[in-house]
C-alpha cells in the first residue's frame, strides 16, 4: 500500500471512530497530495544537506473548523506522519519533527482549503509546538484552529516571532500554491513565489541517513564539467611594459554610485527582503512585485516603496486590505527605522541599510 493511500485508509479510520455526525469535510487524499507539493517546492540545500520544511498551516472553513476541532489531535498526527514518511523516501531532512496545524480562514467556504509550508528555524518551530500543544489539551486559545484570519488592522499577536537582527537578502525560491479552490485565492494567485528563507540558516537533523548531493557531471542528462587547476605562472605588472620601461599608467577608475536599499523583516518567521531606489513593488505576483509575499490577502500590486534621496516612502496601490504603518491605515506616509508595516496577514519590520 502506497503511502498516500495509507494515510487516507488512517484518517478514514480517525473519522469512523468518531460519533456519528463526524464525516471528512473535504478530500484528505487532495490534503496529502498539496502537502506533498509544498514540501517539494520548499525544500533547500542547507549545509550539504536537502532539507525539507518543518511547518505546515492548513487554512480551513469555520465549519469545518468546527467540525474537525475534537479531531484534530489524530489528525495532525497522521499528517505529520504522511509527511515524515515522504521526506524519508526522498532522502530529505528537518530542523525538527514537522508540526501540521489547521487556522480557519473566514472568507473559505466548507470543503475547500489551503496548505503553506514553512521552513522555520529550530527556535521559531519549538514555540510553535508548545502553542499548539496548549491549544489542543484546552488551556489556551493560541495557535490551531482557534487562531483566525484577522480582518484587516489587526495582526496575528499569537504568531509573531522576535524580531531578528537585519541581513544581507537571501536569494529567492520557486513557489507553487496550494490552494484547493477559488474561495482561497484568485487564478492569478497561481503565479505565486515562496517568502525568501529566514537569514538564520537552521541545522539541519538528518532522517533515515544522509540526503543525496548533486555532483556535477553524474545523472542523466547532466553535462560533464572538466576539472581546472590553477596555472603556475609569475606575477606579470600588466603597467610595466617590455625591458622594465614603465608605461603609461591608467587613471584609476570612479567608483560606481552605490544604490539605496532598505529591509524588510517578516516578524513571524524573520525572513528578509532587500527593496532597492528608486523604487521597489511589494506584492504576491512575481511578474510585478520586486519583494514578492506568499500571503493570499496581499493584492498583486499591493504597495510601492520609493527612495527621494534622503527617505524611504510608503504608497498604496489601491489594494484590496490596505497598508498600515504601526496599525495605522496609510496611503502614503515617510518610513522610519524600526516601523511595522502590515500588508495582509504579514508584518514587516522596516530596516534602513545604511550606504
Amino acid at each position: 500500500m502506497s503511502f498516500l493511500s495509507d494515510f487516507e485508509s488512517r484518517i478514514g479510520a480517525v473519522f469512523g471512530a468518531a460519533p456519528q455526525g463526524y464525516t471528512e469535510p473535504f478530500s484528505f487524499k487532495k490534503l496529502a497530495k498539496r502537502a506533498a507539493r509544498e514540501m517539494e517546492n520548499e525544500t533547500y540545500e542547507i549545509d550539504g544537506v536537502d532539507t525539507a520544511p518543518a511547518l505546515y498551516t492548513v487554512l480551513v472553513s469555520a465549519t469545518d473548523d468546527s467540525l474537525m476541532r475534537p479531531l484534530y489531535e489524530q489528525i495532525t498526527y497522521e499528517t505529520s506522519a504522511f509527511v515524515t514518511a515522504q521526506a524519508q523516501k526522498k532522502g530529505y531532512a528537518f530542523v525538527g519533527s514537522p508540526l501540521v496545524r489547521f487556522m480557519v480562514d473566514p472568507s473559505l467556504k466548507s470543503g475547500k482549503f489551503a496548505v503553506f509550508a514553512e521552513n522555520v528555524d529550530e527556535g521559531t518551530l519549538a514555540r510553535l509546538r508548545e502553542e499548539e500543544r496548549a491549544f489542543l489539551a484546552g488551556s489556551s486559545s493560541a495557535g490551531g484552529a482557534a487562531a483566525q484570519v484577522h480582518p484587516r488592522g489587526k495582526r496575528r499577536r499569537a504568531a509573531a516571532a522576535p524580531s531578528p537582527a537585519p541581513a544581507s537578502a537571501p536569494t529567492p525560491e520557486p513557489e507553487t500554491p496550494a490552494a484547493d479552490g477559488l474561495d482561497v485565492m484568485p487564478l492569478e494567485a497561481v503565479d505565486l513565489v515562496p517568502l525568501v528563507p529566514s537569514t538564520s540558516t537552521p541545522r539541519p537533523v538528518p532522517l533515515g541517513g544522509p540526503a543525496p548531493v548533486v555532483i556535477p557531471g553524474e545523472g542523466p542528462g547532466a553535462v560533464p564539467v572538466p576539472q581546472t587547476q590553477r596555472r603556475s605562472v609569475p606575477l606579470v605588472d600588466p603597467r610595466r611594459g617590455v625591458g622594465d620601461v614603465a608605461a603609461t599608467p591608467e587613471p584609476a577608475p570612479e567608483p560606481e554610485p552605490q544604490v539605496a536599499t532598505c529591509l524588510l523583516i517578516d516578524r513571524q518567521s524573520g525572513r528578509t527582503y532587500t527593496a532597492s531606489a528608486p523604487s521597489t513593488i511589494v506584492g504576491r505576483e512575481r511578474s510585478q512585485a520586486g519583494v514578492v509575499l506568499r500571503d493570499p490577502n496581499v493584492s498583486r500590486r499591493h504597495a510601492e516603496l520609493s527612495f527621494d534621496g534622503r527617505d524611504w516612502h510608503i504608497a498604496d496601490l489601491g489594494s484590496t486590505n490596505g497598508t498600515l504603518v504601526n496599525d495605522v491605515d496609510v496611503r502614503e506616509c515617510v518610513l522610519r527605522d524600526g516601523d511595522l508595516i502590515t500588508l495582509g496577514l504579514t508584518n514587516l519590520e522596516f530596516r534602513e541599510n545604511p550606504r
